[in-house]
């Protein structure tokens, strides 16, 4: 069995949202949806999405199941309201999708984090359509994740039960970066190691021990940055108190999981080098690369067998209690 834990949709009804939207300006361009945040512009083909041709990527890449989500543009770019109603409305658009798919796709929800405390009201929607987990972008709007109005929010997510999938948008610092599609190409995966340092820094991971994050991308430029990290001296907390643990202890902790959306042979070993497997999953980011390419790349891995039956699926049946 193989389960992608990184596979995107685009339901079409985002687009009512964004199209009345002031930025990012969105529009139709021929048979796709066109975004144009100034310092990066997407271009996401209706194709792609389609369930079905979704379902002929997993086929080609010997896939059983993909726990899909949309992407971006993300609701902190929606005024509050709207991402409020936003995020209900796609969540029941993915839980449609996931009904009709004989049992070969299941949904992690959108919550409106730019209202908290519809964000809690959110999680319970989340719950009673059956999805397995949250999205948290690496920001939303002008908040990071690790802003204090957003502490009720982890404290519900945490009492659910549901793990958290980090996802990048772009970033605050977008305009700087702007050049040569460095947004999408770089700072995606700076900006989401950035969303898990502020988890634990801020002590938002210690005093959630039962919260589970999900990194992408293997990690994004984390387990590169080791010589980097503070191994020994936990960072003072906004509080002024010490940290009990480090970056380093909470991503080699039980509640550090990690996609392997990353199609690099090289990086793939060393990640099992420095994090090993128990705690990582097969992931793809389709439609930005497809499952027959990435199940390709596992014959060059040195990987175990052991090895990849956990990541293959074992380790995301038990972070998504899928009950498999």
């Amino acid at each position: 069995m193989r389960i992608d834990v990184q596979c995107h949709v685009f339901p079409r009804k985002i687009e009512k949202y964004f199209f009345e939207n002031d930025y990012p300006k969105c529009a139709r361009m021929g048979e796709g949806f066109f975004c144009d945040f100034g310092c990066q512009k997407l271009l996401l083909p209706d194709s792609q999405y389609l369930p079905e041709n979704i379902l002929k990527s997993m086929d080609q890449g010997q896939v059983d199941i993909s726990v899909i989500s949309p992407n971006i543009p993300d609701p902190g770019f929606l005024k509050k309201e709207k991402g409020v109603d936003f995020c209900k409305e796609i969540n029941e658009e993915v839980k449609t999708i996931v009904d009709n798919s004989d049992g070969r796709f299941y949904g992690i929800g959108l919550l409106p984090w730019t209202s908290p405390d519809d964000a809690v009201k959110e999680v319970d929607h989340v719950l009673d359509l059956g999805m397995k987990g949250v999205m948290l972008f690496s920001r939303n709007g002008d908040l990071q994740v690790d802003d204090p109005s957003l502490i009720p929010v982890y404290d519900k997510i945490e009492a659910a039960g549901l793990p958290i999938s980090i996802h990048p948008t772009v970033p605050m610092w977008g305009d700087a970066i702007g050049d040569y599609a460095m947004v999408a190409s770089f700072s995606f995966i700076i900006d989401t190691a950035f969303a898990f340092i502020r988890l634990c820094n801020s002590g938002i991971m210690d005093k959630h021990p039962n919260l589970k994050v999900i990194m992408p991308h293997a990690g994004g430029v984390l387990p590169y940055l080791d010589g980097r990290m503070p191994h020994d001296l936990p960072p003072v907390g906004p509080d002024g108190k010490p940290r009990p643990r480090t970056v380093y202890e909470i991503m080699h902790s039980d509640q550090a999981w990690f996609d392997l959306a990353n199609h690099s042979p090289f990086i793939m070993n060393y990640f099992k080098g420095y994090l090993g497997l128990d705690h990582a999953m097969y992931a793809t980011d389709y439609p930005f690369a497809d499952q027959k390419r990435v199940t390709e790349l596992q014959g060059t891995l040195e990987y175990t067998e052991e090895e990849l039956e956990k990541i293959n699926w074992k380790n995301a049946n038990e972070v998504f209690q899928l009950g498999l």
